[in-house]
């Protein structure tokens, strides 16, 4: 394999993934009939299937598609980072933006101590998704990368509907721009707001993954990345190798210059598989045509410099501190974050199990906020502690969860929201509404308001009136009907606090249900 044409085919593989990929984050939206493709994307993560299966406690069979592409690691070496990984490929090409004069220098100085930090990355979210906390969602490439990608989209979707907004203005435009719009709403343009609560936050940790490209090429795949940490530990034993022609070779080190992932050493003559991601950028610098790539067997090496370096190597000792350090650490972590001292606002989506349960498997991947049709549904941070950061909640000031739709357990990869029928519900408690009688307008103002009872969805309305006559301060009575809530019967959907006409804060709130549902 020594055609340089090979990185024309990679470069075409990584832009076909890369466009499925944002294509998917674009049509995953209200309505939508079969979420079984949008979930894929996130079930190709090995690292995310055996995660969510600790935190389940069982294997999880529909992350079969992530083991299969790790198993074809065997053979083909850490292909997965530098042929499908959406995240890998922004990063190569967001890269491009940023200042690498002091890449070269950063390469042999971060090669040796700072190759182990994806394997403690990995250990610790293992071991966290044991103990209930679900950091793998966090830190994996394709969560991380369906998260901010949707709130990236978020900032085009309004920029776009901002410029048409204002072409509309325009008298002999106006028309035109409409239909401009129409057409822009049925392919790529969402129908609701989608910006997310804490979307700085999201696109924060976005920025900082590519931004680290600054201090090396593909820092973050280099050094930190668990999914690529679970394909390094496979490609060890990878048969499909870089091979170098040492009668050819001249150890000018163009190639040891050009790897983006420092896997080149040696002068040249030696790689280190674990890293290696088959990029071909080798191929095409070499001058001298010394280096392909084929099939060989792990063991059989042609030159001792091949052999990677003692001490380059992640051991039992950097194991054991990292598990230790792990276990000090997860108290931390969990301190605060029980559904008891959790907040009385923080209302999870339906099919949400316990709070315990539900932060073990949710993944943080966002697809839930995405496909609300509301935009009620959005992240926390250290609402729920530090292991709920980034669960989704329902902020029903913001948008109301629509008893005619079940999307967001419909899409939800790891059955943290287990799916839910459309005819289940108006029966599916996810809160409780209350009524804040300073606010009320009846009972604060003595004026008639009857918002809540007539938006209130339940088929008995869950949203009743009592009758009571006052004096108003002039001397005049007014008989009022005085809302309350029956609670053996609201659901919690939050359209009686979206829909209530009291500015600021509702006088009805939706808090947390009064009693977790049993495992």
């Amino acid at each position: 394999m020594r055609n340089p044409r090979w990185t024309k085919v990679r470069a075409a593989s990584q832009l076909a993934f890369w466009t499925i990929f944002i294509l998917m984050i674009i049509r995953m939206r209200f309505p939508m009939e079969d979420t079984a493709p949008y979930q894929l994307i996130l079930r190709i993560s090995a690292h995310l299937g055996i995660s969510a299966s600790i935190g389940a406690g069982t294997f999880l069979w529909s992350f079969i598609p992530g083991f299969i592409l790790l198993a074809l690691a065997i053979p083909l070496g850490r292909y997965f980072c530098g042929w499908v990984c959406p995240l890998g490929s922004t990063i190569d090409n967001t890269a491009r933006l940023i200042s690498t004069k002091s890449q070269g220098a950063q390469k042999k100085k971060n090669r040796d101590g700072t190759r182990r930090w994806k394997y403690i990355v990995l250990i610790i979210c293992l071991a966290a998704s044991a103990a209930g906390i679900q950091l793998s969602g966090i830190l994996d490439p394709l969560s991380l990368a369906v998260r901010s990608f949707t709130v990236l989209y978020s900032y085009f979707d309004s920029l776009i509907k901002l410029i048409v907004h204002g072409v509309s203005k325009i008298p002999f435009l106006e028309s035109g721009a409409d239909r401009v719009l129409l057409l822009l709403k049925d392919g790529f343009l969402d129908t609701n707001e989608i910006a997310f609560q804490w979307h700085g936050a999201v696109f924060a940790l976005f920025l900082i993954v590519l931004g680290l490209s600054f201090f090396s090429t593909r820092f973050w795949c280099r050094y930190l990345c668990p999914l690529g940490a679970c394909h390094a530990l496979v490609s060890n034993i990878g048969f499909f190798r870089r091979i170098v022609d040492f009668s050819r070779c001249t150890n000018c080190l163009a190639c040891e210059r050009e790897c983006p992932m420092g896997a080149i050493h040696e002068k040249g003559t030696a790689t280190d598989e674990s890293n290696c991601i088959k990029c071909l950028k080798c191929l095409t610098s070499c001058k001298y045509d010394a280096i392909r790539f084929g099939f060989s067997y792990p063991w059989k090496q042609s030159k001792p410099a091949e052999r990677i370096p003692e001490g380059r190597g992640f051991t039992r000792r950097d194991v054991m501190i990292t598990l230790a350090g792990t276990v000090i650490a997860l108290p931390l972590m969990k301190s605060g974050a029980d559904a008891e001292n959790s907040s009385v606002n923080l209302i999870r989506p339906p099919g949400a199990g316990s709070e315990d349960d539900f932060k073990g498997l949710c993944i943080r991947c966002g697809m839930c906020m995405k496909v609300c049709p509301t935009n009620g549904l959005h992240p926390v941070l250290f609402e729920s502690g530090i292991d709920g950061a980034f669960t989704p909640k329902l902020i029903p000031r913001i948008g109301w969860c629509e008893l005619n739709c079940n999307l967001c357990s419909q899409v939800c990869p790891t059955g943290a929201l287990r799916k839910v029928e459309i005819d289940e519900r108006e029966k599916l408690i996810i809160g409780t509404a209350y009524i804040i009688r300073d606010l009320c307008i009846p009972y604060s103002e003595d004026r008639e308001c009857i918002v809540c009872e007539e938006m209130c969805p339940t088929a008995t309305k869950s949203i009743k009136f009592t009758e009571e006559t006052r004096i108003r301060p002039d001397g005049t009575a007014i008989t009022l009907k005085l809302p309350y809530v029956l609670e053996n019967i609201c659901v919690g959907c939050g359209i009686c606090e979206h829909k209530c006409p009291v500015r600021g804060s509702a006088a009805i709130q939706v808090r947390r249900r009064k009693h977790e549902p049993k495992p």
